[in-house]
């Protein structure tokens, strides 16, 4: 669940203030720091210091030290233990952050049940070399070569990275030792652009800052490695492709990924204790920024950033440069010829129906520029004959449903006298109030069509919408919906079509009355306003139109959206929008609109991406007969909902949830064959009725009857 909070940026950066002596500094406004991505200064969207942090979001939450049994000696790897022993027993063992211990392994990696701030207890799990969890598993008999240890070292950076990505804080992660080697053969070499992509963004999103601890000198091996120099972000895979099979290597190299990430690489502290000790308390003094980056050209776009102190002789350390995405905004859909109402009708009209596939095609192909009516789009779907081209209609039709109807169905009729208006709206009270509630227990068929973009095919880069974002029909589902007591209850019965592995259910509750009321109800509270609009031509006569804004705090209005990554569901109550139709004569409510206001939902906070660009409904009301009377009762609805969707990346033996492009979802709604409960009997003349032996005895001398079964 979320609730509207204050607005925060797609890209959040924690950033490490230091003096000309290397410590923290603290003290520092918002109007102190300068970001600038590409040499461009950025908005700040939100600012906030670890010192003065009361929300676990802006502090740092774990210590992650890494034991590395692979790339280290013997030797150097007992040593590791030992300080790491020595540092977990500080202060009795009390740690002032939790911390976890990872275990990189020939066999695979290991960790810690669970992050903690008991350090005796993490203390004995390394003394007995104790691991409780397994996060990967090297199979027997599998290549332990110089490449695969290198490919397995970023595995274990990787995973830390995706288990911590969704954790709310910073983390900071101790490797001891010079990690894996900084050259050498790269049998990835087609892939590594993407990898090293696709590392750089989990260990940025995951809010994880590396630092390398090493207290002995360089090995031969790296000795001669200046790894200063590959710090700069690598911008196309032409970077990665040297003369040399190793020139790809340095760039993944455990220092470089460090600095990279604005962490610290201690290659010659005077011991690990006083390493680690110092690395946590760099972690521990930041600030959080966070800004919206530049729309992207292309995909995997490389920024680069750096954050300038306008106070004298300080400098800023944090992640040296990002990755910019297509995806971190919508890429709506472009179509192919917008047309008014009048040319739809031309081109219905010489279009050859004989070709189902074409017809259907040259519609997805097409926007309304107005409102197409209700009533002249059966007109026109009645007279189609192939399937395809009826669902291109219907989408066609229903996306237009929120606009401005053509100007010929607007009346040029004077505006009514406010006293007018609000005898008007009294009216519609009353209506709300006395009408609504005498209708009868019935039930109803609602027929369903869910339409949906096509899905990106398996294989597809997920980092760019697809061209072809037209809505196709995907299922259609029947139910019985009943209402009784004043309450909609509803029973699902079949669907028809082959439905997506998308989830969705876009229908709204409220239809036959709640739905109505609370929005008068919220037309009257804070800054909300109700205000006439026009006369417009109904099927009935003249029908009066009234636009509406709903600007207040907790609002009868709900977007909930399932499913985000991890399977969390979205929901939040956004500033709404709409239009209210209503029969001048009677008040009763014929036609009703509600649209998330443009930019609110942006406005709620939520990292790193936006999962709901907007929601509208539609319902239509009408006349219909239930028990020989007849009442105002829905006939048409229509919910239209714009939503990133979300796509599964597997890399590095790590398979989870990543946002991808937006899509739009939408349902057409068809409220039909409203029976009473109840039975009805009559006396035919000329016939004798014959007692039933078996029959009930008369109840208050009228026969006992039981409603219809559900259908």
């Amino acid at each position: 669940m979320l609730a509207n909070a204050p607005r925060e940026g797609l890209i959040h950066l924690d950033v490490a203030v230091t003096d000309r002596e290397g410590k923290p500094f603290s003290r520092l406004a918002a109007k102190d720091f300068t970001l600038l991505d590409n040499g461009l200064p950025q908005k700040i969207a939100s600012f906030a210091a670890s010192n003065e942090a009361t929300d676990e979001n802006e502090r740092l939450t774990e210590v992650v030290l890494v034991l590395d049994e692979v790339n280290l000696s013997p030797a150097h790897f007992e040593l590791v233990k030992d300080e790491s022993i020595k540092f977990l027993r500080r202060n009795g063992g009390h740690l002032a952050r939790a911390a976890s211990v990872y275990w990189f392994t020939p066999a695979g990696l290991y960790a810690s049940a669970n992050p903690t701030t008991d350090g005796n207890a993490l203390a004995e799990d390394v003394a007995h070399h104790r691991s409780p969890r397994e996060l990967w598993k090297v199979p027997p008999n599998r290549d332990r070569n110089i490449n695969a240890l290198w490919d397995r070292a970023l595995q274990t950076v990787y995973s830390i990275a995706i288990e911590r990505r969704d954790k709310p804080g910073r983390k900071l992660l101790v490797w001891m030792g010079f990690g894996w080697p900084a050259s050498g053969p790269l049998e990835q070499r087609d892939t590594a652009f993407a990898s090293l992509v696709e590392l750089s963004t989990r260990i940025r999103e995951a809010r994880m800052v590396i630092s390398q601890v090493s207290s002995w000198p360089y090995p031969i091996s790296v000795s001669n490695f200046h790894y200063a120099d590959y710090v700069a972000g690598v911008r196309t895979p032409r970077d990665l492709k040297g003369s040399e099979p190793e020139d790809a290597t340095p760039h993944f190299a455990l220092p470089v990924l460090a600095l990279q990430s604005g962490g610290l690489v201690l290659d010659a502290s005077p011991d690990i204790v006083r390493g680690i000790a110092r690395c946590v308390e760099d972690a521990s003094a930041f600030y959080t920024v966070s800004f919206d980056p530049p729309h992207a050209a292309q995909p995997d776009e490389y920024h680069d950033l750096k954050v300038q102190i306008g106070a004298p002789g300080l400098s800023a350390r944090t992640n040296t440069g990002y990755y910019d995405q297509p995806v971190f905004y919508d890429q709506p859909r472009v179509p192919a010829r917008r047309v008014t109402v009048q040319e739809l009708e031309e081109m219905l009209g010489t279009a050859n129906e004989e070709n189902d596939g074409e017809l259907a095609k040259l519609l997805t192909g097409l926007e309304l520029k107005e409102r197409l009516s209700s009533s002249q789009f059966l007109i026109w779907k009645d007279r189609l004959h192939g399937k395809k081209s009826k669902a291109a209609l219907t989408a066609l039709a229903d996306e237009s449903a929120f606009l401005d109807p053509p100007a010929a169905e607007i009346l040029s009729d004077s505006a009514p006298s406010l006293d007018t208006q609000r005898q008007m709206l009294s009216r519609t009270v009353k209506y709300l109030k006395e009408v609504l509630p005498k209708l009868p227990d019935f039930f109803a068929i609602r027929t369903t069509t869910e339409y949906e973009q096509p899905s990106h095919k398996e294989g597809d880069t997920w980092k760019t919408a697809l061209a072809d974002q037209s809505l196709r029909e995907a299922v259609t589902e029947k139910a019985t919906l009943r209402y009784r007591n004043g309450q909609e209850e509803q029973d699902a019965e079949k669907k028809k079509g082959s439905p997506s592995a998308k989830k969705k259910d876009l229908n709204f509750i409220g239809v036959f009355g709640p739905i109505l009321g609370s929005v008068l109800v919220d037309t009257t509270r804070g800054d909300s306003k109700l205000i006439w609009s026009r006369w417009v031509q109904g099927e009935q006569g003249r029908e009066a139109v009234f636009r509406y804004v709903v600007r207040v705090e907790n609002p009868h209005y709900n977007v909930v959206h399932c499913c985000l990554v991890n399977g969390k569901t979205f929901l939040t109550s956004p500033r709404y929008l709409g239009e209210l139709t209503i029969d001048a004569r009677t008040g009763a409510i014929l036609r009703l609109t509600m649209e998330s206001e443009p930019g609110w939902i942006r406005e709620t906070n939520l990292n790193p991406v936006l999962p709901v660009e907007g929601a509208a409904m539609m319902v239509e009301y009408g006349p219909v007969e239930i028990g020989g009377r007849r009442y105002v009762c829905p006939h048409r609805s229509v919910v239209i909902i714009r939503v990133r969707t979300v796509s599964i990346l597997t890399i590095w033996g790590q398979r989870f949830d990543i946002y991808a492009p937006y899509e739009t979802l939408l349902n057409d709604i068809v409220y039909t064959d409203y029976h009473k409960f109840g039975a009805e009997a009559r006396m035919l003349p000329g016939f004798d009725v014959v007692p039933d032996a078996t029959a009930s005895p008369a109840v208050n001398g009228q026969s006992p009857t039981k409603p219809p079964p559900n259908r």
